[in-house]
C-alpha cells in the first residue's frame, strides 16, 4: 500500500513539474535555433510584454504568432551558422506547428521568472 501511495504521488504531484520544466527546456532550444536570428536575446525579447499579454500573443495553436510574423515582408537573416533563414519558410513548415507548445512554454515560463525579479 505505501508503495502505491509513493507511486500515486510521484505521478500526481511531481511529474506534471518535470514535464513541465522539459517542455519548458525544449521550447528555449527552440528559440535559440528558430527565433534568437532575428529576436536576439530570449532575456531581452521576453521582457517586451509581461506573461499575461504574451498569454493573449501566444494562443493556444500558434496562429495569432505565425500571422503576425507572416503579415510581414519576408525577411531573410543570416543565422549564427551563415545559413540564410526565412521567417516565412518556418512559420509555414509543419515543424513550427508540431513545436509550437513548447515554445510558447518556454516564453510564458520566461515571462513570468521575469516578473518575479
Amino acid at each position: 500500500m505505501k508503495r502505491f501511495v509513493s507511486l500515486f504521488f510521484i505521478f500526481a504531484f511531481i511529474l506534471p513539474f518535470a514535464l513541465n520544466a522539459i517542455s519548458t527546456f525544449n521550447g528555449q532550444l527552440i528559440y535559440l535555433k528558430q527565433c534568437r536570428v532575428c529576436h536576439l536575446s530570449s532575456k531581452i525579447f521576453v521582457t517586451t510584454h509581461t506573461a499575461d499579454e504574451w498569454n493573449k500573443i501566444l494562443d493556444s495553436d500558434g496562429t495569432l504568432l505565425s500571422n503576425i510574423h507572416l503579415n510581414k515582408n519576408e525577411v531573410y537573416v543570416d543565422s549564427k551558422e551563415g545559413i540564410r533563414k526565412s521567417s516565412h519558410a518556418y512559420f509555414k513548415n509543419d515543424e513550427y506547428k508540431h513545436k509550437y507548445g513548447e515554445l510558447r512554454a518556454f516564453i510564458i515560463e520566461s515571462a513570468k521568472n521575469n516578473e518575479r525579479n
